[in-house]
């Protein structure tokens, strides 16, 4: 099968169902015999199926890049409820479903695998472990989403009784310490390495950076969460350092950053960053560890080219960046920033020798903007000339191109703030085949250097394979961290100066990739969330940005929320609290009612029980 159809083949004939359904349930599949999976072709097809459920973009929506809306990196009109407290006891009932269904295709395939031994090729032995990959992978996102779970080793059916289905929760930490068998199965003697498929199918090193995500996800919850309900155990040591074993055998197969001197297609300073989500083809890049292929000629694509340049960051409504992300990013000598400073009133002055990363990331002046309007133009805010002629005033101020503040709809902005990460530079309109990363290699640096400076084994040659070459790579000078910034994230608790940096460094390099939420989870920070709503760029009338619109629309603009000091408060009139997280109970989600009922093994999440 040739390679560009490998993540697109149609997984037919599957009949999902969460184990609540398992008493009358159709058949999974046709034929259901000992001898449907014995066969390359047959193994191959199955396996390509369970690609369908990995979080990809669909043909029409925002995917990974909207989804921060759930942490504090994107403020959202239609914000979300688990920050806010508005769960209540079925709020998890599409995530338990979801998991165990795709846990189900994977222990089906587990059960009926029937290819003999002898007849194992290197290419079936490789489709076996992406199975075994699949089924630690919905393991991690059930542990993340309810810690305590049953877990799912085999097809129950066999189970299909309610006797059957009384199977006790096994500990978060044995959970995490199955997951990680799998994948050291699959990473011995199963999976093929990256260069096999070029990134295409699930590999060796995806496993091990998968590997290191859940380590030091069950470390960092046992160690931030250690004396409250959350956490009955304290295994953080021994997580932390199985994330520095999978990272050493990970350092060993040769991955490197997508750097300037490396990318052939760099022209500007920081494209080798831009490149990794903003071109079609990844092959060449062995950062892009595991990543999708679209084709639009093969009928495979998605409108994320056409939301980010209509403005777009949530889809589901009017949404922007939020002010704190854009206060992470340092200046390029490597010092602190002083977000109080006036300079930073002003929406060009905020952008200028900043992470180069921030200019990647955050649409600013002179950035391609609005792609999706006829004669596309970059953006541009500078002061309206509102002198001369109807005439001459329109053509003194035809290249403005401000942020989209005004109006209503999905394109509307909240904080002057639109994401630009992932916008294709060659697109006008249409649909886009940008390509999407699942696992990179900046990850595994990241949590690495976390591992070991939670270790206290940080040194210097942790640092300058780690910390080092990402921040050059982003035009940052490289200064090893020995001071506190006082204006940094206040988590409720002290970080050490190099912790203070791997966390600003973690949130730069991920941002709109998916992991804010689960890092403030696991990190316990509340603190962030909870009476907090966060602010937009500055809008008072002495600023550049409201000065950057026509008398007209500077009207308009006094419907804007902002805060007394001026600057964009876009929840002051739906959160005038801010966001009410329990932190006695929402840091995990309510098992549903209705498992409860079934399974009596099981015990409700802590916070919930009053809520059933």
């Amino acid at each position: 099968m040739k390679i560009k159809y490998i993540l697109l083949t149609a997984f037919t004939g599957i009949m999902l169902s969460a184990c609540s359904d398992f008493l009358d349930r159709k058949p999974l599949t046709e034929p259901n015999n000992e001898e449907y999976l014995c066969s390359r072709a047959q193994v191959e097809n199955y396996i390509n199926g369970l690609y369908m459920a990995l979080p990809t973009p669909s043909q029409y929506g925002m995917g990974v890049r909207g989804e921060e809306k759930n942490s504090d990196n994107i403020l959202a009109e239609k914000y979300d409820l688990r920050l806010n407290g508005e769960y209540n006891a079925f709020s998890g009932s599409s995530e338990w479903q979801k998991g165990y269904q795709n846990l189900r295709n994977v222990n089906y395939f587990f059960h009926y695998y029937c290819v003999p031994e002898n007849e194992e090729t290197e290419d079936i032995r490789s489709l076996k472990g992406e199975a075994y990959f699949f089924r630690a992978y919905w393991h991690f996102y059930l542990l993340t989403r309810f810690g305590d779970i049953p877990l799912m080793d085999c097809l129950w059916d066999e189970n299909a009784t309610v006797e059957g289905l009384q199977i006790p929760a096994a500990t978060r930490a044995d959970v995490a310490k199955f997951i990680l068998k799998d994948l050291n199965t699959a990473t011995e003697g199963l999976l093929q390495p990256r260069s096999k498929y070029s990134g295409l199918r699930i590999n060796q090193e995806a496993a091990m950076i998968l590997a290191m995500r859940v380590a030091l996800y069950e470390g960092s919850w046992e160690k931030y969460h250690k004396g409250t309900a959350f956490s009955k155990e304290d295994q953080s040591k021994y997580f932390f350092g199985e994330v520095m074993k999978w990272g050493n055998k990970l350092f060993e197969t040769g991955l490197s950053l997508n750097t300037d001197d490396t990318d052939n297609e760099s022209v500007n300073e920081g494209d080798a960053f831009a490149h990794l989500f903003n071109k079609s083809d990844l092959s060449k890049i062995t950062e892009a560890v595991f990543w999708k292929k679209y084709s639009i000629a093969d009928g495979t694509f998605h409108n994320l080219g056409g939301l980010l340049g209509g403005g777009v960051v949530d889809n589901d409504g009017p949404a922007g960046v939020s002010k704190s992300l854009i206060d992470n990013y340092l200046n390029r000598d490597g010092t602190f920033i002083n977000p109080n400073d006036g300079k930073y009133k002003n929406f060009n002055s905020m952008f200028e020798g900043r992470d180069l990363r921030l200019i990647q990331s955050v649409m600013h002046t002179g950035a391609k903007f609005r792609s999706t309007l006829k004669g596309a133009k970059p953006m541009n805010v500078r002061v309206y000339d509102n002198t001369g002629t109807d005439e001459e005033i329109k053509e003194k101020n035809k290249d403005i191109s401000s942020p989209n503040l005004n109006g209503d709809g999905n394109g509307k902005n909240v904080t002057g703030f639109h994401i630009r990460l992932g916008i294709d530079t060659t697109f006008v309109e249409g649909n886009s085949e940008t390509a999407i990363i699942l696992f990179r290699y900046s990850e595994a640096l990241l949590s690495y250097a976390e591992a070991a400076e939670e270790l206290e084994l940080c040194n210097d040659d942790v640092l300058n394979k780690t910390l080092k070459p990402l921040r050059e790579r982003a035009g940052v000078t490289y200064i090893r961290p020995s001071a506190i910034d006082p204006n940094f994230t206040d988590f409720g608790y002290e970080l050490t100066p190099v912790m203070q940096e791997i966390r600003r460094e973690r949130r730069a390099e991920l941002a709109f990739q998916g992991f804010r939420q689960d890092d403030l989870m696991r990190w316990a920070a509340h603190k962030l969330i909870q009476g907090k709503r966060g602010l937009g760029a500055y809008l008072g009338t002495d600023g550049v940005l409201y000065q950057s619109f026509s008398p007209t629309a500077q009207e308009s603009l006094r419907l804007v929320s902002t805060n007394e000091e001026g600057w964009m408060d876009p929840l002051k009139e739906y959160l005038p609290r801010g966001y009410q997280f329990q932190p006695n109970r929402d840091y995990l989600l309510p098992i549903p009612p209705d498992e409860l009922e079934l399974n009596k093994q099981l015990q409700q999440n802590p916070g919930w029980e009053k809520t059933e």
